[in-house]
């Protein structure tokens, strides 16, 4: 029995290693997402044009310094200004560069950092000489949010995420991660609630095999 018991610690506590080095190994860079696919290239910009997505509401502790987004360019390389525009009306970030792409991938522009707990929308403006096409997809994609093409409606959602510069392991992240799980509860789920199942999958599942491994040793 001790020796079935011992095996089955070894193997338990391997695999609480196991998934203490993924955690410290694994990061994530990504603050906020729209959750909008690529689809294809639904923002068409010329020069002079200027492209928004709003309001964004990312969770009150999301920090940023990149914006990312997939864009196009047609005949040659062409430059675009990228601005985060509060619902104020002020601009805690921006930032502008050159962008060669003959094929849509995520791009992430430094904006500067821009602290949370304020709505806002993210501007994509055309400052080069060719075209630049921004990807996305139907505006149901969003239906929280919405486009504008030079202060137009425009019907479709672009593909935006909000990064940080530096990426944070997932082990970092678990108390921010449960604080947004409980966003979408019932009522009485909290990041304490989360926590205490955690608690309960990794010791009380592990001592529940132990008792039964001990069990069926003892009727053998």
């Amino acid at each position: 029995m001790r020796s079935g018991v011992l095996a089955l610690g070894v193997v338990l506590a391997i695999g609480f290693a196991g998934l203490l080095a993924l955690g410290l190994v694994r990061g994530s860079a990504l603050e906020y997402t729209l959750g909008v696919a690529p689809q294809g290239p639904v923002g068409k910009l010329d020069p002079g044009d200027r492209l928004c997505q709003g309001v964004l509401r990312p969770p009150r502790e999301a920090t940023f310094d990149r914006v990312g987004y997939y864009p196009r360019t047609s005949g040659g390389p062409s430059s675009i200004e990228v601005t985060v525009q509060a619902a104020g009306g002020s601009e805690p970030g921006s930032g502008r560069e050159r962008i060669d792409a003959t094929a849509p991938a995520l791009h992430r522009t430094d904006v500067g950092q821009v602290e949370p707990g304020q709505p806002l929308s993210v501007c994509f403006e055309n400052v080069g000489a060719r075209r630049i096409e921004l990807f996305g997809t139907a505006p149901i994609a969003s239906p929280s949010t919405s486009a504008t093409l030079n202060g137009k409606p425009a019907d479709f959602d672009l593909g935006v995420t909000l990064e940080r510069a530096k990426e944070r392991s997932l082990l970092a992240q678990a108390v921010d991660i449960a604080r947004r799980m409980s966003v979408f509860h019932a009522g009485w789920v909290s990041p304490l609630a989360l926590a205490l199942l955690a608690a309960m999958v990794l010791i009380g599942i592990p001592l529940l095999l132990v008792a039964a491994l001990r069990s069926a040793t003892a009727d053998d």
